[in-house]
């Protein structure tokens, strides 16, 4: 179900990875309108960093993390004309996703984030089904809006996800952090990890 289009804010939840079935997670085609490949690096001390193609975002996950393709999602809000999309995911439902959306109409800072805040909160309230109210803070020196996590209506199986938005200038990054019970914990130690090791540099 696409809601409402919108310039600036965008949110996308995917249903599952493409092409992936039987809990495999080793496909990892382009698959999906976005879709970009994870280029991990080689593991060190058990430990990847996340890298992919136009995005400035990186950060460290466990080596036991494989890079995905998305389905296409049917919930979407907002303009995602030029969005991109990678994933790393422990089962196909089991996943952290950084989605870039370019070209807000203007930077989110730490000086205007308060403000702005409310736009966000209404796109995420959108596609969860369900009023939602994040908290700013900070992720990797940048200004940023926590949600908790919630449930994930459209899946087969029982899901959650917490979602965050860092503002990289004009570009909001949107992690998910995307479980199902039994990946919680797992999903949880490399969502704390992601957003703690958290850095950016100029894109590739």
């Amino acid at each position: 179900m696409k809601l409402a289009t919108r310039i600036g804010p965008a949110v996308a939840l995917p249903l599952a990875i493409a092409a992936c079935g039987g809990g495999t997670t080793t496909k990892t085609t382009s698959t999906g309108p976005g879709n970009v490949n994870e280029k991990p690096s080689s593991p060190v001390n058990g430990e990847r960093t996340f890298s992919a193609p136009g995005m400035a975002v990186h950060f460290k996950y466990p080596e036991g993390f494989r890079a995905v393709a998305l389905a296409p999602s049917r919930r979407i809000a907002g303009s995602t004309v030029r969005a991109t999309h990678s994933a790393i995911a422990i089962g196909d439902y089991d996943l952290l996703i950084v989605s870039r959306y370019p070209g807000l109409k203007l930077p989110v800072t730490a000086a205007n984030i308060a403000r702005l805040k409310p736009q966000f909160d209404k796109v995420i309230s959108q596609v969860l089904g369900r009023r939602m109210r994040g908290a700013v803070g900070r992720a990797g020196g940048l200004p940023a809006i926590y949600w908790p996590r919630e449930p994930v209506a459209g899946l087969p199986v029982k899901a959650t996800v917490m979602i965050v938005n860092v503002f990289v200038g004009k570009d909001e990054y949107e992690l998910q952090c995307q479980a199902t019970p039994a990946g919680l914990t797992q999903i949880k130690a490399a969502c704390r990890e992601m957003l703690a090791t958290l850095t950016t540099q100029t894109p590739s």
